[in-house]
């Protein structure tokens, strides 16, 4: 069974991470208004807990996410793992260079960690991107660098070019399209994966018996039919039925277990092969506080079993594009 210890050595880098990430896009808003003393309270509390890596981006807030950390962490720089990503508006290679400048300045920092293309953009030179990142390395502005929703024709494509050192992916139970081809190839090539959506949204959190239940306005991903939400940028009918099917084995595990959707969510990806971090988000102390468990967690080999048989109907219905949302962004 795969070593799930509290830390591990990041793939082929020297960065020594815990499994659980947390991830710093809400507290920049994107889930709702957030009060700035809550954000650092939960950046200080998922620290306290025991996690030691931070995910951030440019475009969470404009920059602000990036600023929330340097407020909350900024005195244990020495002792957390920063990962943040240049949009994909940004991948020209003098615009690399400057996005990764301004994420230093509102990090608080000198380096980055871990760097990464945060969306493929088929407008530049993959050759061109991936060659600003490594005069970044030279330049001791960031340690790793890596990419984030690279596809199987992607990430062939990036390997090929440098040392790949992370590809950040949307993957949990009722989102498994990277197992088809991108999984096997990061797992063959060492890249981990660092699993962004962990909770699908909150469906995972252990809230909703029934898919109907589920806010209208998060029923965008493929799952959930097109006509559900105006907004949707697919026109897909969904799977909800398979859906539905799992989350009904969800609660009987739940029941059976004594461990909450959480915890059953959390570890079934934790032992996923090329996993390499598990990304989740807080909204206060509390909630952080709370992380404790899912940093913990272990699950039996028979538990894991019935949740990758229960998934797996889900999984062949939605097939093997990455993209959630069905934006057409990766390949």
């Amino acid at each position: 069974m795969k070593d799930l210890t509290v830390t591990q050595r990041f793939g082929k880098t020297d960065l020594v991470t815990t499994p659980l990430v947390y991830g710093c896009m809400g507290g920049a808003g994107a889930f709702g208004a957030q009060e700035e003393s809550d954000s650092i309270e939960a950046l200080r509390a998922a620290f306290d807990v025991g996690i030691n890596f931070f995910d951030t981006a440019e475009a969470y807030g404009a920059g602000y996410s990036e600023q929330l950390l340097n407020k909350a962490l900024g005195d244990k720089r020495d002792e957390i793992v920063i990962s943040s990503k240049v949009g994909r508006e940004n991948l020209a290679p003098e615009k690399v260079i400057e996005a990764c400048d301004r994420s230093l300045q509102n990090l608080g920092t000198d380096y980055i960690d871990l760097y990464m293309l945060h969306w493929p953009n088929r407008d530049v030179p993959l050759a061109d991107s991936i060659g600003a990142l490594k005069k970044l390395k030279e330049a001791g502005k960031i340690r790793w660098y890596g990419v984030s929703n690279f596809g199987s024709q992607d990430i062939d494509a990036a390997t090929d070019l440098g040392e790949i050192s992370v590809n950040q992916l949307p993957y949990h139970l009722f989102f498994r399209a990277i197992e088809f081809e991108v999984q096997p190839k990061c797992e063959a090539a060492d890249v981990p994966i660092m699993c962004y959506s962990s909770l699908m949204q909150g469906l995972l959190a252990g809230k909703y018996k029934s898919l109907d239940d589920f806010p209208v306005d998060r029923a965008r991903t493929r799952m959930f039919d097109h006509r559900k939400w105006a907004e949707a940028v697919h026109k897909e009918e969904g799977a909800e039925e398979a859906g539905q099917e799992l989350l009904d084995v969800l609660w009987t595990l739940v029941d059976e277990t004594g461990l909450s959707m959480e915890e059953l969510a959390i570890g079934w990806l934790k032992s996923r092969p090329a996993v390499g971090g598990v990304i989740v988000g807080t909204r206060n102390g509390a909630q952080s506080r709370g992380l404790k468990k899912l940093l913990d967690v272990q699950l039996d080999a028979s538990v894991l079993k019935r949740l990758s048989d229960a998934s797996e109907r889900l999984k062949q219905e939605l097939g093997s594009d990455i993209d959630m949302w069905g934006k057409g962004r990766t390949r």
